[in-house]
């Protein structure tokens, strides 16, 4: 039986928009993973 798991956690404005950017890697640069190959994010797609 398929299921899925939410999880909840209360923000203010300012950080929606922070978290929306992270999940989207809309940001240019990422101070904790330079790593990061903003190019390849659309492979990400299911």
């Amino acid at each position: 039986m398929p299921y899925a798991i939410l999880r909840f956690q209360k923000r203010k404005a300012g950080g929606v928009a922070a978290c929306e950017r992270h999940n989207e890697r809309k940001k240019e640069a990422y101070k904790s993973n330079p790593d990061i190959d903003v190019g390849r994010s659309k492979d990400n797609s299911l």
